[in-house]
């Protein structure tokens, strides 16, 4: 990326930040976005990439290497979207959720197991209207507009918060704290994150790699609190498959795996609390970081200035730096000369990048198709994925454990 090279500088966290919430082959992300979220006028929405339990939402229970179009239901807005290991959520104007793909573990939400290639609506209580939506490998998040966190799906670690560690198959209250107001939620790959009106952070589920940021390595199958640093304030999160980023009034912060370098801390130790992440480029200042994305094992970061930063594992070249070498300390992401970027979105093995043109490019693995750009070779650089010129992106996403891609478009779906 143009204009990274001369003397050191420490970029200064300050950017006000808000809410996240997270594959192939592995199959264990998550994005830390601007305060406001992005919504389009007609909200239709394409999906690529892996396609194999109906994830997609095209009617088929096939893969494809090329956009391909959601059959949402007629006068539906989508605002936001995640995909999680084999299935998808997406939340509508109207604060309703639909889900599709694979069903085994209830994370569509409709009160079966049967598993759909079209979006099926989440039982969500009645009367309740949901503000955000996060999708776990098999099990799903949304925050009300009260502030209180409704799960389903996949429950084998306690990552639905309910204290119990049986699935469920429609949408059940997380336990936190009496009085709590939620602001941000994120999932990661069997473990949840919220952060409170009041600055602090919560995680329940899965445990054994730190993800729960408490000092512990056991699990929970109610929220427990984050050791954050005394004074720092929690304004979001974003999980990964097994780690958490968050952004603090102090800066960034990660817990959990970190055996990749995922924490992008300059080591590759795995923490059960925070630990500091420096922010150090060489080059102009690109500004302060506006959004995080996560995947399995790798974390983006958009600046202010349009520039993005990665770290963590690098094998298939989702770090986009034009190598497949691992970094335990950010490295930018080689974006084309002049490019701005505007959004970014990290799927398991992969990442995306739309551009303020509203281009939209993708690196990394891509043997199921994920970037979008009709092969399946999987690249270390951005490459332009094939959505149709006039199309009107205005919001990309993925998820810390899909192996599938998503854009909302100003056409209606």
């Amino acid at each position: 990326m143009s204009g990274l090279a001369a003397a050191l500088v420490i970029v200064p966290l300050t950017a006000a930040g808000s809410a996240s919430a997270a594959a192939a082959p592995r199959q264990t992300a998550a994005a830390l976005a601007p305060a406001a979220v992005k919504t389009s006028t007609t909200g239709g929405l394409l999906a690529w990439g892996d396609g194999q339990s109906g994830q997609l939402g095209d009617g088929t229970t096939k893969s494809s290497d090329v956009p391909r179009k959601v059959k949402l239901p007629a006068g539906t807005t989508v605002t936001s979207v995640r995909g999680g290991c084999l299935f998808s959520l997406a939340l509508t104007s109207k604060g309703q959720v639909l889900a599709w793909g694979s069903n085994a573990e209830g994370q569509l939400g409709n009160g079966t197991t049967a598993s759909t290639d079209r979006p099926v609506s989440v039982k969500i209580p009645k009367g309740v209207k949901v503000t955000v939506v996060r999708a776990g490998c098999a099990f799903g998040l949304a925050l009300t507009s009260t502030g209180r966190v409704l799960a389903w799906g996949s429950n084998a670690f306690g990552q639905l918060g309910n204290g119990t560690v049986h699935a469920k198959h429609v949408p059940v209250y997380v336990k936190l704290p009496s009085g709590t107001k939620v602001t941000a939620i994120t999932a990661g790959s069997s473990h949840s994150v919220a952060v409170t009106a009041a600055g602090h952070a919560f995680a329940w589920g899965y445990g054994e790699d730190g993800e729960l940021g408490n000092g512990s390595t056991d699990n929970s199958d109610v929220p427990v609190e984050v050791q954050m640093p005394a004074g720092t304030t929690v304004q979001g999160v974003a999980a990964g498959a097994s780690f958490t980023i968050a952004r603090t009034s102090t800066g960034l912060y990660g817990w959990g795996d970190n055996g990749s370098g995922q924490l992008g801390d300059g080591d590759t130790t795995s923490t059960d609390v925070p630990v500091a992440i420096p922010i150090l480029i060489r080059g102009q200042p690109i500004g302060n970081p506006v959004q995080v994305s996560a995947g399995c094992d790798h974390t983006l970061v958009l600046f202010s200035k349009g520039g993005v930063l990665a770290w963590g594992y690098n094998l298939y070249g989702q770090l986009g730096d034009g190598t497949t070498a691992d970094s335990d300390k950010p490295v930018a992401v080689s974006l084309p000369a002049g490019t701005v970027v505007s959004g970014i979105a990290a799927g398991c093995f992969h990442s995306m990048a739309e551009t303020t043109t509203g281009q939209v490019m993708a690196w990394g693995y891509n043997a199921d198709g994920e970037l979008g750009d009709g092969n399946h070779a999987a690249t270390d650089v951005p490459v332009d994925v094939q959505i149709a010129a006039g199309t009107g992106v205005t919001d990309i996403a993925s998820g810390p454990t899909a192996a599938h891609s998503f854009a909302i478009t100003g056409n209606a779906g």
